[in-house]
């Protein structure tokens, strides 16, 4: 629309210019029109590589029965191994950090049960009483106490000089197969692009398929 205005004010509006200084008005206008199309492009093609993470289903059947030694072969490092002593169901559970980048780590529960369905039937209620903003984490309190101290993520108000520790770090988690990850993330959505990104390195084909 400028490049046609120009246009327009270059032959009606201003009759005393040449047309040696009408071509070369025009073809600045044009130089210009054609850098603001590369910026765009240039935006939206940034704009796509933010978002190359896999979505992911929260619950995906699968018969693959995952262990730690999975994990720790695609870079994650066990923190802590949880007693699994009143978590119903499950047969194994580790604190553990992994990232792309070894110098961002985030923060996982895995916990590993018999099956898939075993992960679903006894393992979502104490997936969802760990994250999210509704979550369990005060001493006393939640179901399976192990791991509730690591899940606290204290805040501390603007210029207050008390935290807040009842908050989780754990925003959300998938269930993949017989396993149950738990995701570090300030909400749901960041916690399950983590949950995407290391599911990603388990299971190839969710990049490809």
């Amino acid at each position: 629309m400028r490049l046609a205005a120009t246009v327009f004010w270059l032959y009606f509006a201003s009759p005393t210019q040449s047309s040696r200084e009408v071509r070369f008005i025009l073809r600045k206008s044009s130089l210009l029109v054609a850098l603001f199309l590369v910026a765009l492009v240039a935006i939206a093609c940034g704009s796509s590589s933010e978002s190359e993470t896999t979505a992911i289903a929260k619950i995906t059947p699968s018969e693959t029965i995952f262990s730690l030694t999975d994990l720790t072969d695609v870079g994650f490092k066990k923190g802590k191994t949880f007693d699994v002593e009143g978590l119903t169901g499950a047969t194994d559970a580790y604190l553990g950090y992994w990232g792309i980048d070894p110098y961002d780590r985030k923060d996982y529960e895995a916990r590993f049960y018999p099956s898939h369905a075993d992960a679903v039937e006894f393992g979502v209620v104490f997936a969802d009483e760990r994250t999210g903003p509704d979550a369990v984490i005060k001493s006393g309190e939640p179901m399976w106490e192990e791991g509730a101290k690591e899940a606290r993520a204290c805040t501390r108000s603007a210029g207050g000089d008390s935290s807040n520790c009842r908050i989780s770090k754990y925003g959300d988690y998938v269930i993949y197969g017989n396993m149950i990850l738990v995701c570090q993330g300030r909400d749901s959505a960041t916690a399950l692009e983590q949950c995407a990104a290391l599911l990603e390195q388990l299971v190839p084909e969710l990049v490809t398929g």
